[in-house]
């Protein structure tokens, strides 16, 4: 157990934060619980309790920190980029997040638990916005997508991706490959960002 120490209310609150998702990105949200979070934060069950009140409330809680995280990510870009890179490369930088597999865990986990499902839809409605406010500083209104396209693209992103980031090891070690050559992922996310982009600019429907 790590040594305990005085800490302020916030420094705690961030600390079992960060130890929540180290420990989630290890164990995956049902591999943990509170009492684990507690002895590696070095404070006492309560205490976590205090702050978070339930274990499902606490996972809430890092999602909404990597929901901020990944939407952080995306305005970095706007601003190196002055606006989300359009087609191969916007698809690309959506790609680098939901590749982060500690976040797509975590979302699949808030998904797939109907209490939680406010966070998960939170953030992805904010991604979106996101989104939707870089393509509008590089697009004219004529050739921007509609909402509905800039969904979609999401929403088949999102599938794709916690279908690879979930099974990628079972699968490329079921088709002969090795699972940890990068060049596979490489290979996947080029294929996937040149079909999302298509479908985002209209080409699908050509």
């Amino acid at each position: 157990m790590t040594r305990r120490r005085r800490r302020t209310p916030e420094e705690a609150r961030e600390e079992i934060l960060t130890a929540a998702a180290d420990l989630i990105a290890q164990f995956g949200p049902d591999g943990v619980g509170l009492r684990k979070v507690a002895d590696a934060v070095g404070v006492t069950h309560g205490l976590v309790t205090h702050y978070f009140g339930t274990y499902s409330a606490l996972v809430r809680a890092v999602l909404e920190r990597e929901n901020e995280r990944q939407r952080e990510r995306v305005r970095e870009r706007m601003r190196a980029d002055r606006g989300v890179p359009y087609a191969n490369d916007m698809t690309q930088v959506l790609f680098e997040i939901l590749a982060d597999e500690r976040y797509v865990r975590l979302f699949a986990w808030s998904s797939l638990h109907a209490h939680d499902a406010g966070a998960s839809s939170e953030g992805l409605s904010e991604l979106v916005d996101a989104m939707e406010a870089g393509i509008r500083v590089v697009l004219s209104e004529p050739e921007m997508p509609d909402r509905a396209r800039i969904e979609e693209v999401v929403l088949l992103a999102l599938s794709s991706a916690y279908g690879y980031a979930l099974g990628r090891r079972s699968w490329l070690a079921g088709l002969g490959h090795d699972p940890a050559d990068p060049a596979h992922d490489r290979a996947f996310r080029a294929v996937l960002s040149q079909v999302l982009a298509k479908h985002l600019i209209g080409e699908s429907s050509s």
